[in-house]
């Protein structure tokens, strides 16, 4: 079995850009990964899209900040909750190849 890549977004009014990024890692040729959002508190629509998304991609989680954290401190908190043997980033305005 491949081992589980964890994929941490820290987003913060990302609503612009965030479906987009998400999608580019479903889009991944390797399927072992799970993705794990940091929502900094954002004050748009971003929670939202990525609440619609989660409800049809199972390996996305989403964690939500009771404040503005920074985006050091998001990626910690993603780090924290990463289950994966190999740990990578992407921010919330960043596109993946699919053979990323």
């Amino acid at each position: 079995m491949e081992p589980l890549v964890s994929i941490v977004t820290a987003s913060y009014n990302s609503e612009k850009t965030i479906a987009e990024t998400i999608r580019s890692v479903i889009r991944q040729n390797y399927g072992n990964w799970e993705m794990i959002i940091v929502d900094d508190g954002s004050t748009d629509r971003s929670v939202g899209l990525i609440e619609n998304i989660i409800k049809s991609e199972g390996r996305v989680r989403l964690i939500k900040n009771s404040e503005n954290m920074g985006t050091a401190r998001s990626r910690n908190r993603g780090l924290e909750e990463a289950g994966g043997k190999y740990i990578t980033f992407i921010d919330s305005d960043d596109i993946w190849l699919e053979h990323f």
